[in-house]
């Protein structure tokens, strides 16, 4: 029977990942079992908002949904994220694996730092003589950063070296901070140390990329290792010395010992694979691998990347060209489908963007507002795009996260699920599937940057357009918007011979409403019938706000019967809304319609129809008016 396995994970960790997704898929695989990959990409170098906001993928994933979850515990980026997937999962009896911290009651695999770490700080003793180090960790209260240091610490005092506390910076794994920190060491006036020594390979290629602006190369005037021993770290000059955590055993093990709780084997597992130290240009030697085949290797590359990447930039500026051109949600949903039918070279044959409906319906409610409010739990997917083909409105819940997903018996597909988020308040997700292009080559933080300023860029162009197209009292259309959606109407039902209903509504007795109860009361009864009108009508039927008290309808391939229900209907909502006596008075209309007669008025203008409903509106409202004054006169 197929299974389904969820990894919590971080991009930022992507050699890591991948290395662990190639033994997790490799066991999953014989055990007939689809992948659901939870990534995000917090880090502790962002505003703790947009921290929230990433993390938040990981509340997606329902533990009960699946037979097993493998999280990435200390590599999200969130020790208390971490530690609460960890032990909700557990508490629901689903067998979880942690990779990394070793919790109660729950399995762990763990890379043992020391024999990798140990390994390089003696080559660099031994074989390069240093004597003065800095040491720069992730953060200081990490699991890893702590090890590292430590063992770090124990091999320079096997060899009479000091490490004093002003030895140690901390760069937060990120670029950023070890810029700075390379800066203040080289402006400290205390000289470089003979080696630098970081915590993971990110630092090392940023304290390598920084010395050199600074006027410094390595090795040559300092050597500088790593951590990790990721293929960037490989490719760049000078490949960086590191050590390897052999990933690839650690997702197997991860993903045997699920299946085998699964198959009945109960009792916790503690497993521990250990790193070995990789050598290679940063700390002057030739290295462990043929880095110069490895370098030649990737230039070849280099223009194929560059041209893909503006290949995909290209893409994205159409995309949002596409997106900020549509005038409403439904056109928007149809653009957006339609380019990636176009467009998803980079995407693969699965891609799905899920979106709460409410963030592009209610464009005209702040962000704020519509959090306060409280996040709607339905969700719609604007794109469906599997197997070259876009599906219809798949239906996607709180179990069913993959739009069109079913299980494939002997098929097995990895899922990634990267979260959409304004600050801390998510309205979505993407799903990519298998390894396509934006996986493999590790696109995927760009592409959600750009994807994610472009719908926001999409959502206050509709609200900018609905400023100047609607009225603020009703929400109907109005004149501005009357010239950019009814008249191109008009002229397409000429087009196409069809022909378009217009119809005229006013208001009965206005004056005397705002005269005997006030303006408050007059906006209240204008609002009134823009609702009677909004319930009786769908689209592509469009609602004008006229004039004051004046309102138009235009729907195009109408007859005068549908344009009878539609009347029937406005009349029927305001008597039940009258019957109610909510206010001291009651509020009517009066209503006049024609049809276009397109074959043989083609002279004819929309403003000669406009005239004429407004004509038969005027004779009705005329009766009714003497009507009710006779019944004055009489009593």
């Amino acid at each position: 029977m197929k299974k389904k396995i969820a990894i919590c994970a971080n991009g930022w960790n992507y050699d890591s990942l991948f290395d662990a997704l190639k033994g997790v898929r490799e066991y999953a695989e014989k055990e007939d079992s689809d992948i659901f990959v939870f990534l995000s990409y917090a880090s502790y170098s962002e505003h703790v908002t947009l921290m929230q906001g990433e993390l938040n993928i990981y509340r997606l994933m329902n533990p009960e949904d699946y037979d097993g979850v493998i999280v990435f515990s200390t590599a999200l980026n969130s020790e208390k994220t971490a530690i609460s997937i960890c032990t909700e999962t557990r508490d629901k009896n689903v067998p979880i694996v942690s990779i990394g911290m070793e919790l109660e009651g729950i399995h762990s695999v763990r890379v043992s730092n020391e024999e990798g770490m140990r390994a390089l700080v003696e080559h660099l003793i031994e074989k390069h003589d240093i004597r003065k180090v800095y040491f720069i960790g992730g953060t200081p209260d990490h699991v890893d950063s702590i090890t590292r240091l430590k063992v770090t610490r124990e091999v320079l005092a096997e060899h009479g070296i000091e490490l004093t506390d002003d030895d140690i910076g901390y760069g937060k794994w990120t670029n950023r901070y070890t810029f700075m920190l390379i800066d203040d060491l080289i402006d400290s006036g205390r000289g470089l140390p003979d080696a630098i020594i970081c915590a993971n390979d990110v630092m090392a290629m940023s304290a390598c990329t920084q010395l050199e602006t600074r006027g410094y190369l390595v090795p040559q005037d300092v050597i500088v290792t790593g951590f990790d021993n990721s293929l960037e770290g490989k490719n760049i000059y000078p490949a960086i010395s590191s050590v390897e955590q052999n990933y690839k055993e650690i997702g197997y093990k991860a993903c045997e010992i699920i299946f085998n709780e699964i198959n009945g084997k109960k009792e916790i597992v503690r497993e521990v694979v250990s790193s070995r130290f990789s050598c290679g240009e940063s700390c002057g030697c030739r290295g462990d691998e043929d880095y110069a085949a490895m370098h030649i290797a990737y230039c070849r590359q280099l223009y194929k990347r560059s041209t893909d990447a503006k290949l995909l930039d290209q893409n994205e500026r159409v995309m949002r060209q596409w997106l900020t051109d549509a005038a409403n949600y439904e056109e928007l949903k149809k653009n957006w489908g339609d380019h990636y039918l176009r467009n998803h070279q980079f995407e693969g044959k699965g891609f799905f963007i899920c979106m709460h409906k409410d963030y592009f319906e209610k464009v005209m409610m702040s962000e704020l507002e519509l959090w306060a409010q409280g996040r709607s739990s339905e969700m719609e997917t604007m794109v469906a795009l599997k197997d070259d083909r876009l599906l219809d409105d798949p239906v996607i819940d709180a179990k069913n996260i993959i739009p069109g997903y079913c299980k494939k018996e002997n098929e097995q597909h990895i899922y990634f699920l990267l979260p959409m988020h304004y600050f801390e308040n998510n309205y979505g997700y993407v799903v990519i599937t298998d390894l396509t292009y934006l996986i493999t080559e590790n696109m995927l933080y760009p592409y959600m940057e750009r994807l994610q300023q472009s719908i926001r860029l999409m959502r206050m162009n509709m609200r900018l357009k609905m400023l100047y197209d609607k009225d603020q009292l009703t929400g109907l259309y109005n004149r501005f918007g009357y010239e950019n959606k009814i008249i191109p109407m008009y002229e397409d039902s000429l087009a196409s011979q069809k022909p378009i209903m217009v119809m005229f509504v006013d208001i009965n007795y206005m004056k005397s409403i705002n005269d005997e109860y006030g303006h408050l009361n007059g906006d209240n009864a204008i609002r009134t019938v823009a609702s009677s009108i909004l319930a009786n009508i769908s689209a592509p039927a469009v609602p004008v706000r006229y004039g004051g008290d004046e309102f138009l309808i235009i729907e195009p391939d109408c007859g005068y019967d549908k344009a009878e229900t539609i009347k029937s209907g406005i009349l029927r909502y305001l008597e039940d809304k009258n019957s109610k006596k909510d206010v001291p008075y009651e509020i009517s209309v009066s209503i006049g319609y024609t049809v276009s007669d397109p074959v043989n008025r083609r002279d004819a203008m929309l403003s000669d129809y406009i005239r004429e409903a407004d004509r038969l509106m005027y004779v009705i409202k005329k009766e009714m008016h003497q009507k009710n004054d006779r019944r004055k006169v009489r009593d």
